[in-house]
């Protein structure tokens, strides 16, 4: 796979991990702030895991962007577009 397609690839998946990830710790926390008086460890356990893999997929999606810079790097350097390289 060459450098543009990976570098469309990863951005496109990094941008949708990351919104994917901004909704459920938004989701968590809306389940959190409506907690029940008494302690309920289901309730708890629910905003729990949804904030914790909202928060893995944030982290992903930033690793995903970051590659796709990387990928985009190595594409204009291949293809001559950045300062300094030629082709």
């Amino acid at each position: 796979m060459n450098y543009k397609k990976k570098w469309w690839k990863h951005s496109v998946i990094g941008v949708t991990l990351i919104g994917l990830g901004i909704n459920f710790v938004a989701e968590a926390s809306i389940i959190k702030s409506n907690s029940p008086a008494e302690f309920d460890l289901g309730h708890m356990a629910l905003w729990f895991w949804l904030g914790l893999f909202g928060l893995a997929a944030i982290n992903a999606g930033v690793c995903f962007i970051a590659d796709a810079v990387k990928q985009r790097i190595y594409y204009e350097a291949e293809n001559g577009m950045m300062p300094g390289t030629e082709k």
